[in-house]
């Protein structure tokens, strides 16, 4: 309840600094002003009105499937549009600063000067819907291969893991999207795959085709899965039982030795959201039961920032997703403030972390310097 509360004050007072700089020293007429300030207004209301909409199914599927894309393509539009007018009143201010410290007279760099302002809102409007068309595009793309190259005296032979996270599978989902994301994964010929949370974003009985599509990953040692925040907010105990019925090895404060590699992969379930419920506790000893102390240790574990929890002497390599890479700039900043370590591979006092941007999006179907990824792993031994 209280993170719904501080969402609506958040949205309220962006909606309210955004249509006052657009808008109320300018010359647009009524009309023009009440348009502007609707679709600001929907563009941070977005959220609460798909799930809304959602909860109470008031629309077709079909329609859904349409609706809230758009809503939330408006979202990340007014976030942008927010950004880009804070970060340019800012430096505006700062220059205009600079520059009364030797003319003291200058009106035309003046902030209040109505011509000038009304000339840089258009210029700034512009900008931010070309930002929102290229984030579009960054995230409706297919993800980026990342190679990344790891090598450990405890490998004994060359194993490729393939890492996907993040995919946030819902009802708007295409099924034919999973389909060629999975036939992308299968021609890479990975020895092993595993999902590090996240996966899906709804219901178990929504996501039957989409499921039955992402089913068909195959590998040599198997398909590995633990599971991220949006799984236990959508019915853990339902997914637990679908994965299953997938074939995936569910790694839910478990682990398994990988085929004949002397790797041990573990998982726990996400750290953030099982520490809300006794339920869901992240027991990262019994994961690690049966594993021998020569082994190559992989935990994958949704948040990156459980590394801290950790030491080299008990884990090799940690995988991780949840940030998205901070997903549309300038999220990156606060992202990064909350999880403490974005994307890329982390050496945490002589551990290894690989956090991924993942596949996906939450919330906006768009991505702004953080580009989708789907990470090849290569576990070579040390020569």
């Amino acid at each position: 309840m209280y993170f719904i509360i501080a969402g609506v004050v958040i949205a309220l007072a962006c909606t309210v600094i955004t249509v006052r700089t657009l808008v109320s020293y300018s010359d647009i007429r009524l009309p023009g002003k009440l348009v502007i300030g609707f679709m600001v207004a929907y563009g941070w209301f977005a959220p609460f009105i798909i799930a809304g909409v959602k909860k109470y199914a008031l629309l077709s599927s079909e329609i859904y499937n349409l609706f809230a894309p758009v809503s939330y393509f408006l979202f990340g539009t007014a976030f942008l549009l927010f950004s880009l007018l804070l970060f340019r009143d800012v430096l505006w201010y700062l220059l205009y600063g600079i520059v009364r410290i030797f003319d003291r007279t200058n009106w035309v760099l003046n902030p209040k000067n109505l011509n000038v302002l009304g000339k840089v809102n258009l210029i700034t409007v512009g900008l931010t819907i070309v930002l929102a068309a290229y984030a579009f595009y960054e995230g409706v793309k297919e993800p980026e291969i990342r190679d990344i190259y790891i090598t450990s005296n405890r490998i004994h032979k060359n194993v490729t893991m393939l890492q996907l996270t993040d995919l946030h599978i819902n009802r708007t989902t295409s099924v034919d999207d999973i389909d060629k994301l999975v036939n992308r994964v299968n021609s890479l010929r990975p020895d092993f795959i595993v999902l590090t949370g996240d996966i899906v974003d709804d219901k178990v009985d929504v996501l039957t085709a989409q499921t039955n599509a992402l089913a068909k990953l195959k590998a040599p040692y198997g398909v590995y899965i633990s599971f991220g925040n949006h799984e236990l907010y959508n019915g853990i105990a339902s997914w637990q039982k679908r994965f299953e019925e997938m074939g995936f090895h569910l790694l839910f404060n478990k682990g398994l030795p990988v085929g004949d590699t002397n790797i041990y992969l573990a998982g726990i379930p996400d750290s953030h959201t099982a520490s809300m419920s006794p339920m869901l506790n992240v027991n990262f000893y019994k994961a690690l039961k049966g594993s021998k102390k020569t082994q190559y240790k992989v935990l994958m574990s949704h948040t990156p920032d459980f590394v801290d929890y950790l030491s080299s002497r008990i884990i090799d390599l940690q995988l991780s997703g949840h940030t998205h890479g901070g997903q549309i700039f300038p999220f990156h900043l606060l992202v990064k403030k909350a999880n403490k370590y974005l994307a890329g591979l982390y050496d945490v006092r002589g551990l290894k972390l690989y956090v991924s941007r993942g596949v996906g999006s939450w919330g906006p179907p768009m991505r702004l310097f953080a580009p989708a990824e789907i990470t090849l792993i290569s576990l070579l031994p040390e020569d």
